[in-house]
């Protein structure tokens, strides 16, 4: 979760959007266009776009590109810059440590946790992570559920005491992905975590069956197809470059 995808000089665009939110730290006087709307900012000053928001920049500065962040939608917003100087460090050391030649394991590690910091600056700026009720349930479900082979996604929202498509819309429009895509997110981070962090069994490292049943999955094999559609390279490739 909380990927940065990108992080690094935005130049003035035309129409464009992200599948995930922006963080833009502006460098000069302009204005962001967003959703047909104005938000003008001084230099120094931060502009927040949530996930699939068609905006325009008029001028240049830096930006942070974060998919899969847990936030519930909100309006896009300028923060001052007196106001948001830790949001602003966040975003310079993203876009440093984006471009840095670092091994691969120490980048992804550090890009990671500068990941959750701008996005819990962000849930705080913006208004905290305030999801329904029905909508914290089944997130707190679906974290329990991480590394249990026998979770059913499926049961666990028919035992909800509402509509099964009418929670799937819910769920999608406060978190911005569906149910079994947040679930596939959370244990495709919760795996490439396991696999960064050298965790072994007592005789060696953990094999691919191993980390596929920490995350949840049953089938090594559809762990790893799934894997590599998320990450472009197979689990078994993934600890070999990293020194599993």
């Amino acid at each position: 979760m909380n990927d940065i995808v990108f992080a690094g000089q935005e130049r003035p665009s035309g129409e464009h959007e992200h599948r995930g939110w922006e963080v833009f730290l502006a460098a000069s006087r302009g204005q962001v266009v967003a959703e047909g709307e104005p938000l003008f900012h001084a230099a120094g000053d931060i502009v927040i776009v949530p996930r699939r928001c068609v905006h325009t920049h008029g001028a240049g500065g830096e930006s942070v590109v974060i998919e899969n962040a847990l936030l519930p939608a909100c309006r896009p917003c300028v923060l001052a810059s007196g106001d948001a100087a830790d949001l602003s460090w966040g975003v310079q050391r993203a876009v440093y440590y984006f471009s840095a030649v670092l091994p691969q394991a120490k980048k992804i590690a550090v890009l990671g946790g500068l990941g959750s910091l701008i996005v819990s600056l962000i849930g705080a700026y913006c208004g905290g992570n305030d999801f329904s009720p029905t909508v914290e349930l089944l997130l707190g479900a679906i974290e329990k559920g991480l590394s249990d082979t026998a979770f059913s996604l499926e049961n666990t929202i028919s035992s909800l005491p509402l509509n099964y498509d009418y929670v799937r819309k819910l769920f999608g429009r406060e978190v911005g992905l569906t149910p079994l895509a947040y679930l596939t997110e959370r244990r495709m981070s919760l795996a490439r975590e396991i696999m960064l962090s050298g965790m072994s069994n007592r005789y060696s490292n953990l094999t691919v069956s191993q980390v596929a049943e920490m995350c949840g999955y049953a089938d090594p094999l559809y762990f790893s197809r799934v894997f590599k559609k998320r990450y472009g390279v197979s689990p078994a490739g993934y600890l070999r470059r990293n020194g599993g």
